[in-house]
């Protein structure tokens, strides 16, 4: 391994690989929500933790604990309409394997997204609208990875057809196709 990269884990892996999607699905930035005081271009989407680590067993595993945690993901836009639809196409790639096979090769997976809705505070003039749903991760903590290890394929490989054998013969030994 290359040691001049920075090391990823955990937490700042999971917000590293959303952010990568982030920008790929909705070309913007993702920051953290306590952080958007000198954002000036809209659209951008925030984060914040809401379990940081909660356990899946009375075990405690050393070396590789296993928890879940759960984060709010808010898409900022200047019209109500950009920042929903936004939030549903962000929402809907989440969903979709080419985008969770971005968490699994870290041994992380999504295991609930919150459906999507209007979160915005102070709706007005002068603030922006804001969308969004709450999206739950499974983490095998305490793995490292570096930016290199990581691959960022977004393509969706649709299967367009299946053939089918027209009979199959079971016996004891072995399955047959005719």
């Amino acid at each position: 391994m290359d040691k001049t990269l920075p090391e990823l884990s955990d937490h700042f892996l999971i917000q590293y690989l959303l952010g990568k999607i982030v920008n790929h699905v909705c070309q913007c930035e993702l920051v953290e929500q306590n952080n958007i005081a000198h954002m000036e271009e809209i659209p951008f989407v925030t984060f914040t933790w809401i379990t940081f680590n909660q356990p899946t067993t009375s075990d405690w595993l050393t070396d590789h604990p296993q928890y879940l945690c759960t984060m709010q993901i808010d898409v900022h836009a200047a019209s109500e309409e950009s920042a929903s639809l936004l939030a549903q196409k962000l929402f809907t790639k989440l969903h979709q394997s080419a985008y969770q096979r971005i968490f699994t090769q870290a041994q992380i997976v999504l295991q609930k997204i919150s459906n999507t809705s209007n979160r915005t505070i102070l709706a007005g003039i002068n603030y922006d609208n804001d969308f969004g749903f709450d999206c739950s991760f499974l983490v095998n903590g305490g793995n490292l990875f570096q930016e290199n290890d990581l691959q960022f394929d977004f393509e969706d490989t649709d299967i367009e057809s299946i053939k089918a054998a027209s009979q199959v013969k079971v016996t004891d030994e072995t399955v047959t196709n005719d």
